[in-house]
Parts: structure tokens; sequence; C-alpha cells
């Protein structure tokens, strides 16, 4: 055997692996990086729900029919008790793990609105046509809407983002 061919067959051979390791490395970091937008995405929607959720058990238990400590009992309840184990609190919690800090700093105020919401519900005489339960339910979906669009941004990838 030539060293011509042996020299050509190794070089070869070198550049199969090298574009075979190249390949790998490539897939790898595709793979991840589509795991971690997975639990992203899994973490977002699950946020917005809880939030949604928590506001639709909150009005219900208002608009019950109940007054005093048992209305307040009866929105707190509502507030905290998430018949999926999701309740907001927990899942911002998950949200300060997979979210980016703008999606965190972002989701921080529309969870404290919601607890503001929270309080006004629990209070007798509030009702939801009342101009000041408006002027802060208003915001929190405002706010929440707008937290979407920041999720949903922060989702694509990185060439058909929004400016």
């Amino acid at each position: 055997m030539e060293w011509g061919t042996l020299g050509v067959a190794a070089v070869g051979a070198f550049f199969g692996i090298g574009a075979t390791l190249v390949t790998d490395v490539v897939r790898s970091r595709r793979e991840r990086h589509q795991r971690w937008a997975d639990a992203k995405r899994v973490a977002y929607a699950r946020f917005l729900t809880a939030l949604a959720q928590a506001h639709s058990r909150m009005a219900l238990a208002a608009a019950s029919g109940v007054s005093g400590l048992a209305r307040q009992q009866a929105v707190h309840d509502a507030f905290h008790s998430d018949p999926q184990h999701s309740d907001a609190k927990s899942v911002l919690r998950e949200l300060a793990l997979a979210a980016p800090d703008h999606v965190y700093r972002a989701a921080k105020p529309v969870y404290e609105q919601l607890r503001t919401a929270r309080d006004m519900l629990a209070t007798d005489g509030v009702s939801f046509d009342l101009p000041e339960y408006q002027q802060v339910i208003r915001p929190f979906f405002e706010d929440m809407e707008a937290l979407q669009r920041l999720m949903r941004d922060d989702l694509q990838p990185p060439t058909s983002r929004r400016a």
C-alpha cells in the first residue's frame, strides 16, 4: 500500500469523524434549546391559566351572595385553592426558575394586581361594576395580555422575534 493512499484515507477519516462530531454538537444544542423552550412554554401557559382561573374562582365566590367574614374566606379560598394544584403563587415560583429575568419581572406585578383584586372582592359592598374595582381589574387584564405577548415573543426563535 502506498503512503499517499494511506494519507488520503486518514485525512478522509479525520474529516468524517470531525463532521460527525460537529453535527452531533449542533443537534445536541438544538435539542437542549428545544427542551428549554418547551419547559418555558409549559410554565408560561400554567401561569397565565392559573391567573385567569384564580380570578374566575374569586369572582364566583364574591358573587355567591355571602357577606362579611364568610365572603372574605370564600374569596381567599378561591384564590389559593386550585383544583389542579397550580395556584398562581406556585407557578410564579416556577416562572422565576424557567423564565428570563425580564419575563419574570413583568409577571410579578400581574400577580400582585390579582392579589389586589382579591382583597377588593373579599370586601363587602364591592361589585364588579364598581369604578374602584374596574380601576384594579382593567389594568390586570391589560398587563396579563402584555405579559402573554412578551412570553410569546420569548418563545419565538431569535430570527423571528419582534423588535
